[in-house]
C-alpha cells in the first residue's frame, strides 16, 4: 500500500482508533478541504464557514456523490478503520460509498463492447478462452452480466471484478488481485470452464452454478428455484443468443468451434 501521497492523492484518514465513525452507523458523511489542501472525509457536519458537500451515508452504502468518486472502509489488523479512494485487495473490505451497483451505473451499449474486437479486454478474454476451449463471444456474455465490463466492480455480496470473483473461489483459481482484468478473466474462464465439465456441458446448468454454486444446483437436481438466479441465466444467455447471431455463428455452442 502506497502511503507516499496521503492529503491530496489518496485521502486517507484513519478515524476507527479515533471513535469518529463506524462503518455500522448510520450518519451523513461530508468532505471538505482542509487549510493545508488535505481532504478530510468526516461524519461531523464542518462548522466556522468552511466549504464542505455531503458524500454519503455512512452505514448505508447510500451516497448522494455526483462525482463518480469512491470511498472504501477497510478494517486494519489493528483493528482501526481505513478509509480511502483506493482499492487495497490485501485488506478486509467494510463498506463501499459513492457507486451503485454494475446494474445500475452501467451505461455502455452491448453493441459497443460484445462484438468480438470491440471490447476492452478482448485480447485477454479471446487467449483465456481459447486456453479453455470456450466461445469467447460466451465470456462476453458473462462479463456483460456480472459487471458491465466494469474491472472495478463490486457486488453486495463481496464479489470483485470483471468476472464477480467470491474471496474463496478467488483463492481456489489462484487469483490474487480480483480487480486486475488479466487475472480476473483468467481466474473466471477457468471457473465457468469447470462448472461446464462439472455439468457435462449443459449451459444452463453451469451458468446456474457459476451464479448460485456448484452446491445449489446439485442439491436441487437442476437449476435452483431462485429468481436471481434464473434471471442472470436467462440474462446471459439472452447476450449470447443475440451477439453469436450478428456473428454468424448458432448461439448455443459454449466451446469454441
Amino acid at each position: 500500500m502506497n502511503r507516499g501521497h496521503v492529503t491530496r492523492a489518496l485521502l486517507l484518514l484513519l478515524l476507527g482508533g479515533l471513535g469518529l465513525w463506524s462503518a455500522q452507523a448510520a450518519a451523513e458523511l461530508y468532505t471538505y478541504l482542509d487549510a493545508d489542501g488535505t481532504r478530510v472525509y468526516t461524519d461531523q457536519r464542518p462548522t466556522g464557514g468552511v466549504s464542505y458537500r455531503r458524500v454519503g451515508i455512512a452505514g448505508s452504502g447510500r451516497s448522494t456523490s455526483r462525482s463518480g468518486g469512491e470511498l472504501f472502509v477497510y478494517e486494519l489488523p489493528s483493528g482501526e478503520r481505513l478509509v480511502t479512494n483506493q482499492r487495497e485487495e490485501a485488506l478486509t473490505l467494510i463498506a463501499t460509498y459513492g457507486r451503485p451497483t454494475a446494474s445500475v451505473r452501467c451505461r455502455l451499449s452491448a453493441d459497443e463492447v460484445m462484438p468480438i474486437g470491440s471490447g476492452p479486454f478482448d485480447g485477454i478474454i479471446a487467449r483465456e478462452a481459447h486456453n479453455r476451449n470456450l466461445d469467447p463471444l460466451l465470456v462476453k456474455s458473462v462479463i456483460w452480466v456480472e459487471s458491465c465490463f466494469d474491472q472495478y466492480a463490486v457486488s453486495r455480496v463481496g464479489a470483485h471484478g470483471l468476472m464477480q470473483l467470491m474471496p474463496a473461489t478467488a483463492a481456489e483459481l489462484g487469483v490474487t488481485d480480483r480487480f486486475d482484468p488479466a487475472q480476473n478473466i483468467r481466474g473466471g474462464v477457468k471457473y465457468l470452464a469447470w462448472m461446464l465439465e462439472r455439468f457435462d456441458q449443459d449451459l444452463d446448468l453451469a451458468l446456474a452454478a457459476y451464479n448460485a454454486g456448484p452446491g445449489a444446483v446439485e442439491r436441487h437436481r437442476g437449476i435452483p428455484p431462485f429468481a436471481e438466479t434464473r434471471n442472470y441465466i436467462e440474462r446471459v444467455n439472452a447476450h449470447y443468443r443475440l451477439h453469436t447471431a450478428a456473428s454468424g455463428q448458432d448461439g448455443t455452442r459454449a466451446a469454441a468451434n
